[in-house]
């Protein structure tokens, strides 16, 4: 119940604004982008990203997260990595076949297709490395570059790569 809730809170985080002004009163979009087994996957709706945002949703948390699509066909991804301390270098490592414990470092990818609706999560394996190259909790930024790999629920695994993420409040 504990991880429901948590990430209801996070999903909750996600209806903030995806954007951030500039000096000029502008827009400056913010992005998510990786391919998927080399195809290229944007993410165009609920860009995210904290750090540190509150510790009743995690312990020291910087979320990465955005979502491609929209309907019953959107696909939302995310990487909550917990206990981190600044920029650096972080990993996701969930073993295949097994399920993550609390305040661990997961990524997930909801609905890839209707029947595979979830690669990696709390459920799935994944494996990640996850470069944070710059952090701001006031106001909230995040910068990251990532890759890994994913188990689905259909058994099959996903190959994350070039994954860029920018998130300025």
């Amino acid at each position: 119940m504990k991880k429901m809730t948590m990430l209801l809170s996070i999903t909750a985080l996600l209806l903030f604004s995806c954007c951030k002004k500039d000096e000029n009163g502008g827009s400056e979009e913010n992005y998510l982008s990786f391919n998927i087994d080399g195809v290229l996957w944007e993410a165009d709706t609920d860009i995210f990203g904290s750090y540190h945002f509150s510790e009743e949703i995690g312990p020291k948390l910087i979320n990465i997260a955005g979502s491609k699509g929209e309907g019953s066909a959107q696909q939302a991804f995310n990487i909550n990595l917990y206990n981190t301390d600044k920029e650096g270098s972080y990993t996701v490592n969930i073993p295949d076949n097994t399920s993550a414990g609390a305040n661990q470092n997961v990524a997930q990818l909801g609905n890839l297709t209707p029947t595979n609706y979830l690669c990696g999560g709390l459920m799935q394996g994944s494996q990640f490395t996850v470069n944070i190259t710059k952090v701001s909790k006031d106001p909230q930024i995040v910068e990251a570059t990532f890759s890994g790999k994913m188990q689905c629920v259909e058994g099959n695994t996903i190959t994350i790569t070039d994954g860029k993420f920018s998130y300025h409040e």
